[in-house]
């Protein structure tokens, strides 16, 4: 009886050691993904011994590692300040998760003198410690009513903000930022994984598995992230699908929701970022497949858009990638399923220095196609479930 590919499931969990198989949980190490693949990746040596004859001896069997790859939507758990089931892939694939369990402060409190339309002053309960809020959502209430995302933050409590407020926030208007999940770009502490892919009656194993991931926000559709990890190969067995535990909110969609660019709006088509990490398996003579786990040694990111094209005086993307001037581009998924507490999701670049320009055409609509590299040292962009 021939195999179904859709009778598969994908269950991960954190390695306490890296690369020494610990076996997931369908009750709790779930993730519901589409298109589950599988590669392999034979190290085998060619030879060319002669042999008295015109056929060769063959090759010779070497070590081998594994790709796993599939893609998951991006949504929120339905509950403040819980990690999505998809977490720690992230995490294995560079992204450090920050939880924030409580309101900073637990009662929204008056802001300081001093703020612009741009920047807010935090009250006396703000931390003093720099970036401290990077990326995370601020609720503004009061004389300045809005809810904004935070780019930059200092010690001196001054954070600058993804949009054009209303006025400049005082001591007449109170300030709160939500529970949320915060993952953000790291250079350390990447933890790998133990990965089980179910395919309707065989069951694959991995260990030590790190990867990369690229997001893709679709106008009127539901936001994915793809990811690709690398891997060792841990054995193949049979063994039923088992029943998983999923969370069970269903993904939003990128409607009535907020796309800008330097605090403007912008409609467009997709807007998709690339993590664009570099893995090395590690040569090892001692190990099973002659390598150890991947690292990941290297990251590039890279983002691409295709605003619809306005008049120069609306907006000149143009010129700023001429003068090399770095924008912030801000994505807040808020529509169908994502507009309750613990479902949305925002996206934040601080600082898109643009790489490339060229006019476009959408079903006869001009557009712009631009491509940009989030600059910062583990700050280029930033993924909030809130």
């Amino acid at each position: 009886m021939a195999l179904r590919t859709r009778n598969a499931a994908v269950l991960a969990k954190v390695e306490t050691t890296n690369g020494t198989f610990v076996a997931p949980s369908a009750a709790t190490d779930g993730v519901l993904v589409e298109n589950p693949s599988i590669s392999f990746n034979p190290q085998n040596v060619t030879t060319d011994e002669v042999t008295g004859s015109l056929d060769g001896r063959g090759p010779i069997l070497g070590g081998m590692n594994a790709q796993v790859s599939f893609a998951v939507y991006l949504k929120g758990t339905g509950t403040a300040a819980t990690a999505p089931e998809f977490g720690d892939m992230l995490r294995a694939c560079g992204w450090a998760e920050t939880i924030t369990a409580a309101a900073v402060p637990v009662a929204a409190e008056a802001c300081a003198a001093g703020g612009t339309t741009t920047t807010v002053n935090l009250g006396t309960s703000a931390s003093a410690v720099a970036q401290a809020y990077r990326g995370m959502p601020l609720v503004l209430t009061g004389t300045v009513a809005a809810e904004t995302f935070i780019t930059d933050y200092t010690s001196g409590k001054v954070a600058t903000v993804t949009d054009t407020l209303s006025g400049a926030p005082g001591v007449s208007t109170s300030y709160q930022i939500p529970p949320n999940v915060l993952y953000s770009p790291a250079s350390i502490n990447i933890p790998s994984l133990s990965m089980e892919v179910f395919m309707d009656g065989v069951r694959y194993r991995f260990k030590g598995a790190r990867g990369t991931v690229s997001f893709e926000f679709t106008a009127a559709g539901a936001c994915k992230a793809t990811f690709t990890f690398s891997a060792l190969y841990e054995g193949k067995a049979d063994a039923a699908v088992p029943t998983v535990t999923y969370d069970g909110t269903r993904p939003g969609t990128f409607r009535n929701s907020h796309m800008s660019i330097a605090r403007s709006l912008a409609a467009l088509q997709t807007l998709s970022l690339d993590a664009g990490v570099e893995l090395v398996f590690p040569a090892n003579p001692n190990a099973t497949e002659g390598f150890d786990p991947p690292d990941i040694v290297r990251r590039n990111m890279s983002g691409s858009m295709d605003p619809y094209a306005t008049l120069v005086a609306t907006r000149d993307l143009m010129a700023a990638f001429r003068a090399g001037t770095e924008q912030i581009v801000h994505a807040r998924v808020t529509g169908g399923n994502a507009s309750g507490t613990g479902r949305r999701v925002a996206l934040t670049i601080p600082a898109a220095f643009y790489t490339g320009y060229a006019p476009g055409d959408a079903n006869g609509l001009m557009t712009e196609q631009v491509q940009f590299f989030p600059r910062g040292q583990d700050s280029g962009a930033f993924l909030c479930f809130w």
